[in-house]
This record gives C-alpha cells, structure tokens and sequence, in this order.
C-alpha cells in the first residue's frame, strides 16, 4: 500500500510538472523577446546612447533574437520552474533535441540575467549569467555528440554561431552595470561565451 502511494505521489508529481512544462512550451513559441538587445554597428559608425556610469562598445548588431525569459530567479516560484526545466533535459534524450533544449535555456537565462542587472539585482543577475553560459557551453558539447551520432547538424551549428555572438553582444551591453566584485564571474561568462564561438566556428570549417 506504502508502494502504491508513492507511485501515485510521483505520477502527481510529473503530471504536474508536465503541465507547467507544457505551458511554457506554448508560451515560448508563441512569444518572443520585444527587446532586440540592439548595440552599435561597427560599419555604420552610429554613436550609441549613452549612460551615465556605464562603458559603451562598438559592436556588430547580431541578428538574433533571444526567447522570452518568463518568471525571473527572484520570483517565489522559480524553483518550480528549475525543476521543470531539470525534467525537461532529462525526458530529452535525442542528442540535437538536447543542444536546442540548452540553447533555449541558455537565451532565457541570458535575458532574466539581462533584466536583474538593469534593475540593479547584479548578483542574482551575475549568478543566472553564469548558468546561462553554461547551458551554452553544453549546446556546444550536445551539437558535436549529435554530429558524431549521424545528425545532421548545420542549420542548428549556423545558428549556434549567431547565438554565442549574441551573448558576447548582451554581455558587452551591461558591462558598465557590473562591479568590480562581480568582474571575475561575469568575465568568466563572457570569455565562454567567446570560446564557444570559437568552437562553433571551428565545427562550421570542419
């Protein structure tokens, strides 16, 4: 009977979950970021809005556009949806899936990470930046896994390089909004960023 109540509890569970899952799946293809995180280009020579306290760098606009970040890290039910988000990369075993998946997951974290230093939350924001790249980070590992496996992988690597840019992009945007304190960390994030371009450029020239 003990037996048969934890069976039922873990269905609930997963039911459950699946159902936020499920939502934010809806949610996610069904919207987009309205901010299209737009920096300087580099060849139009434009000058960009300035802030007071904060760094400006050139940098070539990327079209990109990163997916809705949904509830942020501070929110009261946050841990539900890092739980949603565990199952989901559990329940995904095909190798490509899983690259999108962490390409996703990556961009979302981006923007909540985006959002928490803009409203001065910097060591939350620092914190999700660090997960985001890392999820970019396993994008890359999962799209070579996928490729040795016999996936065609080539749209999802083009689109792979366009994100990374877009991260180094996002990062380079707030750069003026990080302490010293949180210098090694978000330098960290940004340098992955960088390497996994590097990476994904490397794949594109295989």
């Amino acid at each position: 009977m003990k037996i048969f109540r934890n069976v039922v509890l873990v269905m609930a569970l997963l039911v459950f979950a699946m159902g936020i899952l499920g939502a934010s799946i809806w949610r996610t293809s069904a919207q987009s970021v309205s901010e299209s995180y737009k920096l300087t280009t580099a060849e139009s020579g434009e000058a960009t809005e300035s802030v007071p306290g904060q760094t400006t760098e050139t940098v070539e606009e990327v079209d990109y556009f990163l997916a809705y970040p949904g509830i942020l890290p501070d929110h009261l039910l946050y841990s539900l949806k890092m739980i949603r988000d565990k199952i989901w990369l559990f329940l995904t075993t095909d190798a490509l899936k899983k690259a999108e998946l962490y390409l996703l997951l990556a961009d979302k974290r981006l923007g909540a990470a985006k959002a928490l230093v803009e409203g001065d939350k910097l060591n939350v924001g620092v914190t999700t930046l660090t997960k985001a790249e890392k999820y970019l980070e396993q994008a890359v590992n999962q799209e070579k896994i996928a490729h040795e496996s016999g996936k065609d992988t080539a749209a999802f690597l083009e689109r792979l390089s366009r994100a990374t840019l877009k991260h180094e992009e996002v990062m380079l945007g707030f750069k003026g909004s990080i302490p010293d304190m949180a210098r090694p960390p978000y330098e960290s994030a940004l340098q992955n960023a960088q390497q996994g371009y590097q990476r994904v450029m490397e794949r594109l020239g295989e």
